[in-house]
This record gives structure tokens, C-alpha cells and sequence, in this order.
């Protein structure tokens, strides 16, 4: 596939990379098979010197979860440069302590894999970045045992189908100030998507686990003393929104093109925040300008669609009907920029700067 992808590696460091299983012991499993407790794949990007790569083996996705992209993405095959990309396994990570910055996938299609530009991006920028994968609710997770874990088809998102989608359709166009727009969201939530509401602590949960684990793990390769960062695509954003309402844990938080669900009743915003996101998802989006009382930055991207923010930019012929109505016509590579430049300006300022 003759897809240029954009320099991803702009940073003082090379990535080095490696993937483990968490597993939550207090929590069933309630998703899949509904038997065991829960688990999470966490693929790690971690800064290291550049000039120890010499004879060292790139990253490559399996082939498994290669036909799981494709098929999510409904592509015929994907850029090398995504099923191979520019980091590195069983390399030590550079001398010191990083920040860490946890991603968490979109609801459905994407998996721990999902967005490889931005997480090398950012760990080649020094950061520690932890990319969680969450079983049945992404496109596929791979785990330590050699089991793996396919979307559960048997998930329903949202009730009432239709209702939900015109009344989702009369939302996207509606023209009022925030706090009218964000009280008929918050009333569409409660209504048709009782299931996503309660997934969303559920991933909260999830990635807490995660930090927890590196806590005791990885405390000496990731410097906590700078707090802890959070950002994600679509659900994965709504997340970060979420852990920076709920937990002392996480110290500022990016949301990447994501609705936010979630029950708020009351509660005031007290971290910083960065909302990304494209025009037709506005009014999805407008929580975060709303009962704050910490630095919230607001960025819109012309020409892009929801899924255009993740790496499946860079899956489609940028010239072709399907891309532009898939992923926007947008630049790819300018996107890329501008989306990085967003994160390493925000997390710049809240995690290396404290």
C-alpha cells in the first residue's frame, strides 16, 4: 500500500516498546464468555537513547490482530509502516524517570494498538506512555496466557435504535448556548445509553488498575512525582474526562474527538483539560467548557470525521471517496502535526512542567 505516513519520531529519543496483561482480581468479568476476572492489555512506549538501536528488532503486530484491523477498518491491507512501526522491543529504556500518559482506545473498533503514531510520538517526546487495551469492548486483545479477546457482538451500545440515532441527528444540529446544548445531551445519555453510562467508571476502573500496576512495577522507569496524564479517542477521551473528574490519580486529561458520557451531576472540573475535536461532534463535546475552574483548551480540526484521529488516517487512499467520507479531507500528516503539537503543548505544561 503506497500510503506515506508522517514522521512520527520528531523527539530527543527512539521508543522502545513492550506489551503485558493486567488482571483485576476484584472485578468478574461480565463481557465474552462472563467467567474469570477482569483483564487488560497494556502496550507500553517508552523513550530510549537513539543510539542503541543498532541490530535491535522492530515492533510487528501479529498476525491476528492484523485481520482484526482490517476487518474493523474494512481494508484489504494495511501500510507496512503500521504493521511494523518505528519502535523497538527488548530495548532498555533511556537513563532516568518520564512522565506517564495513559491511552485508552475508542469504544468498539479500536484496540491498544489503535493510535501507534501518537503514543510513539509522545514517548519519543519523554514521555511514558501506557496504551490499554479493554477485553470485548475493542476490535481484539492478546494476552500473556496466549488467549485473546474478540468484540463482544452481543454488546447493544444504545436502546431504542432508531429514536436514538434521529434524536442523536437533532443534537449534532442543534444551535444554542453550551449549558442548553449539554442539558439535551446529558437528557439523550440518560435516556438511550444507560449501557455506555455504566462502562464508563467501569474503564475508570480499569485504568486505575493499570496505574496501579505500575506503581509497582515500573516505579522506577516513570517519575509519579509529575502526576499522571490521561488522553483517548472517542469513548477512550470520555474516560480521561472521567478519571480527572474522579481520581486523585490523574492530574489533567485529554479527550480526542469523544462524546462525554458520564454522570456529573454537581460536580465542578478542578484539572486541566483538553478537548479535541471536529466540527460535527461540537455539541457531543461541550462538557468540558462547562462548571470548571481549571484551564480548559478547546481545539477544533476543519475537515476531519470522528475516525480520521486515529491511525486509520493513514489506512485509506487520501485522494479516494472513502477516505474523505472515513477519515476527512483533512492532510493526513498535517493532522498528525497538529494533533501531537495539542498534546506535547498540554502535557508540556501540566506533567513536565510541575
Amino acid at each position: 500500500m503506497s500510503i506515506t505516513l508522517p514522521n512520527y519520531i520528531t523527539g530527543t529519543y527512539a521508543v522502545g516498546t513492550e506489551r503485558f496483561t493486567v488482571t483485576d482480581d476484584t472485578r468478574e468479568e461480565i463481557l465474552g464468555p462472563k467467567c474469570g476476572p477482569r483483564k487488560m492489555e497494556v502496550r507500553l512506549f517508552y523513550p530510549v537513547q537513539k543510539d542503541k538501536m543498532a541490530g535491535k528488532e522492530r515492533m510487528r503486530l501479529s498476525s491476528q490482530r492484523i485481520e482484526a484491523l482490517k476487518k474493523m477498518c474494512m481494508v484489504k491491507e494495511l501500510p507496512e509502516g503500521l504493521m511494523s512501526p518505528e519502535c523497538y522491543v527488548e530495548v532498555p529504556q533511556a537513563e532516568g524517570k518520564f512522565p506517564l500518559v495513559i491511552y485508552n482506545h475508542g469504544y468498539g473498533g479500536g484496540c491498544a494498538e489503535g493510535n501507534l503514531l501518537l503514543c510513539c510520538e509522545l514517548a519519543s517526546n519523554g514521555y511514558v506512555v501506557a496504551s490499554i487495551g479493554h477485553a470485548y469492548e475493542g476490535a481484539i486483545c492478546e494476552f500473556d496466557d496466549g488467549t485473546v479477546a474478540l468484540y463482544d457482538k452481543d454488546i447493544k451500545m444504545q436502546n431504542n435504535g432508531v429514536k436514538s440515532f434521529f434524536a442523536q441527528m437533532k443534537l449534532m444540529r442543534m444551535e444554542a448556548e453550551p449549558e442548553k446544548v449539554y442539558s439535551c445531551f446529558d437528557e439523550l445519555q440518560k435516556k438511550y445509553m444507560g449501557f455506555m453510562l455504566g462502562r464508563i467508571p467501569e474503564w475508570g476502573k480499569d485504568t486505575l488498575c493499570v496505574v496501579e500496576t505500575l506503581k509497582k512495577s515500573y516505579g522506577d522507569r516513570i517519575d509519579f512525582t509529575k502526576g499522571i496524564g490521561a488522553t483517548g479517542h472517542s469513548f477512550g477521551g470520555a474516560v480521561a474526562y472521567w478519571l480527572c473528574q474522579y481520581s486523585e490519580e490523574i492530574t489533567c486529561g485529554a479527550n480526542i474527538d469523544g462524546g462525554v458520557f458520564g454522570d456529573y451531576t454537581g460536580m465542578v472540573m478542578k484539572k486541566p483539560f483538553l478537548q479535541i475535536g471536529c466540527k460535527s461532534s461540537r455539541n457531543f463535546e461541550l462538557k468540558p467548557l462547562l462548571a470548571t475552574v481549571a484551564p480548559v483548551r478547546f481545539e477544533t480540526f476543519e475537515d476531519m470525521t470522528h475516525s480520521g484521529f486515529t491511525d486509520m488516517k493513514f489506512m485509506y487512499d487520501p485522494d479516494s471517496a472513502k477516505a474523505k467520507m472515513m477519515v476527512g479531507r483533512m492532510d493526513g500528516c498535517e493532522m498528525h502535526r497538529r494533533l501531537v503539537n495539542c498534546h506535547l503543548e498540554f502535557f508540556g505544561e501540566y506533567l513536565q512542567k510541575s
